[in-house]
């Protein structure tokens, strides 16, 4: 017994000793982790062994995502994916929300990376879901800004833009480093733009100043690189200058190779707005020779083509060839990178389409042999009956009866669950189509009738006497029937096939424009005019009663619309309302009936609620012209 307890007591020991191991090189890797990126590395990488070696898997969650973000930052992309998929994995297990939605985001930053926009989006949204329910501020501002890069990447300044003046307007995001980042982020989106180069400047300027309070030498280089070379290009040269060796001197001490790779390609740049050839080859090589591997092939390029006009321009022409060679070399590699994606991408639906009608035929062939199987015991058995018919007919026939009303019980019991079904979706259906008829039948009545009578009266007006009174009259009638042309084409579902899809949305915006502000943002835009019409006409639906829901109970002043389309239809609508328990509340038959609509078209229906902080519902259908 003294033994067990001895043993027992070691155990232990040995456990807290490895414990406060891991816990003293987190604290390492969260110093070192914007000052010097190889250190950190060696510090995480450390943590991982350890706390996976020990079964620690509280512990070895932080330590694979320390690991993730400082690789990331590297752009080691895959050893990164590698890492947050493991981070992923416990902390689903170990239900720990913060790093679940951590690693979305950073799942979300590889798929932009690697291209992958839609996966990217989704991604992003699971984060907020996630951050937003537990006021994960910084999470959320983080996620945030990476929803602004995203936009930006795939052309679309103008959501990019509001995004990020959103984050300003927000009392809840304070962290320095995040709002430095965020201003890094504007100053960026306007720095392609000739006539916005001043606003870039000043944001970058006020990123600058806040960073400047901060030890993050990390995102130092970021913004004091990005000033650096909008300077540049304004030919504000001295000034420039200084940023720029300033950037160097924080990377080289902080062995941030990528930053190094861009600050010695845009020094070199001078040199060569200067006539300065040599320096710029000098500059030029050094930026692809030691930090080349750090930056992806698409840069290389462009430093191959500058490298071989400054080595021509030097009166160096064999070199110069000799570099345009590899620029030819290194674009047909990419080139042929893109084609092999491509290929592997169709090869992988390809795959999926085959391996589809494989388990498609190898049912139909298992149901042909139950089939057959049936078919030759019931004739084994028919003959066994016919040999042993004069011996056992009464044995026989008591037998067969009771097999006979077995099978005819399990035959009603199943026939009845699928009309029990079958009728349920029916009722579905006429319901819908019984509730469009109907709207439709309300459209025209108010159209043709109440319109025309509100015509008829508008009319009479006009006739009589111009003063005061019958232009205030006049007017009231003018808004009524507006009011009423517009309620007429809401309800119609002829009107809402007529019309597309975003003009809709609208509609649904100048409706409720003095209750609260509805943004929408559509994942691809010009995808969701080439849906199905049914699939139209329910989003639209839904749209108009979650919608209405809000309007009569949430006291909501934002709701966020996000519709994104792929294999399948992703519809979020998210508001900041006061929310409602939804274990303890009694869904209405607007919700029932969603729910029982996206049932039908094999969708999920997902509804989250916080009290104070609003309310999340996800849809998702397949789609049929996908």
């Amino acid at each position: 017994m003294k033994i067990i307890l001895v043993l027992l007591f070691c155990s232990q020991s040995i456990c807290c000793q490895y414990q406060r191991k891991i816990d003293s090189l987190h604290n390492l890797y969260q110093i070192h982790k914007n000052k010097d990126l190889q250190r950190a590395e060696k510090y995480a990488r450390e943590s991982v062994f350890l706390s996976d070696k020990n079964n620690q898997d509280s512990l070895a969650t932080i330590s694979h995502f320390y690991l993730a973000e400082n690789l990331y930052k590297q752009r080691q992309i895959k050893e990164t994916e590698k890492n947050i998929t493991t981070t992923l994995k416990l902390a689903k297990r170990l239900n720990n929300e913060q790093y679940k939605a951590l690693s979305y985001l950073m799942l979300a930053k590889i798929n932009r990376v690697n291209g992958n926009y839609d996966l990217s989006l989704i991604n992003l949204n699971k984060t907020l879901s996630i951050a937003k329910k537990n006021n994960l501020y910084n999470l959320e501002h983080k996620t945030l800004i990476s929803k602004a890069i995203l936009f930006k990447r795939t052309k679309n300044a103008k959501k990019s833009k509001r995004v990020l003046n959103q984050i300003l307007k927000n009392n809840r995001f304070k962290d320095t480093i995040l709002l430095s980042s965020t201003y890094n982020a504007l100053g960026s989106l306007y720095f392609k733009s000739f006539h916005l180069k001043d606003s870039s400047a000043l944001f970058l300027k006020k990123g600058i100043e806040l960073i400047n309070h901060t030890d993050n030498d990390y995102s130092k280089t970021v913004l004091y690189y990005n000033y650096g070379d909008l300077l540049l290009q304004n030919k504000k040269e001295k000034e420039a200058l200084y940023y720029l060796m300033l950037t160097e001197k924080i990377a080289k001490k902080n062995n941030n190779f990528k930053s190094l790779f861009y600050v010695n390609n845009a020094l070199a740049i001078y040199h060569h707005g200067n006539n300065n050839y040599k320096k710029a080859i000098e500059k030029y090589t050094e930026a692809f020779e030691k930090y080349g591997s750090f930056v992806k092939n698409p840069q290389i390029a462009h430093l191959y083509w500058l490298l071989a006009d400054a080595l021509y321009l030097n009166k160096q022409p064999d070199e110069a060839y000799l570099y345009l060679e590899k620029l030819i070399y290194l674009k047909d590699s990419l080139f042929t990178t893109e084609k092999n994606k491509t290929f592997e991408k169709l090869q992988t639906e390809y795959e999926v389409a085959k391996k589809n009608d494989q388990i498609a035929f190898l049912e139909k062939e298992q149901i042909l042999e139950a089939k057959q199987k049936k078919l030759i015991i019931g004739v084994g058995g028919l003959l066994l009956i016919a040999l042993i018919l004069l011996v056992f007919i009464y044995r026989y026939r008591v037998k067969s009866q009771k097999i006979i009303r077995s099978q005819e019980k399990e035959l009603y019991a199943k026939e009845k669950t699928e009309l029990e079904q079958a009728q349920k979706i029916e009722r579905i259906e006429g319901y819908i189509a019984g509730e469009e008829k109907e709207k439709n039948r309300i459209a025209i009545e108010l159209h043709d009738g109440i319109g025309g009578q509100l015509s008829g009266i508008k009319h009479f007006v006009s006739s009589l006497p111009k003063n005061n009174e019958t232009a205030v009259l006049q007017k009231n009638i003018s808004t009524v029937s507006k009011e009423v042309r517009l309620l007429s084409h809401t309800l119609s579902s002829n009107y809402s096939l007529q019309q597309s899809f975003k003009n809709l949305l609208k509609t649904l915006q100048h409706q409720y424009e003095n209750h609260f502000t509805i943004e929408v943002s559509l994942f691809p835009e010009e995808a969701i005019e080439n849906i199905a019409n049914e699939q139209k006409l329910f989003l639209y639906r839904t749209i108009q009663e979650l919608i209405n829901n809000t309007y009569k109970y949430a006291k909501a002043n934002l709701v966020t619309i996000s519709i994104t389309i792929s294999d399948e239809i992703v519809l979020i609508l998210e508001d900041n309302g006061i929310g409602f328990e939804t274990k303890n509340t009694f869904n209405g038959i607007g919700l029932e009936n969603i729910k029982e609509r996206v049932s039908t078209l094999k969708g999920t229906f997902v509804l989250d609620s916080v009290l104070e902080r609003g309310t999340s519902i996800i849809i998702e259908i397949p789609n049929t012209h996908a």
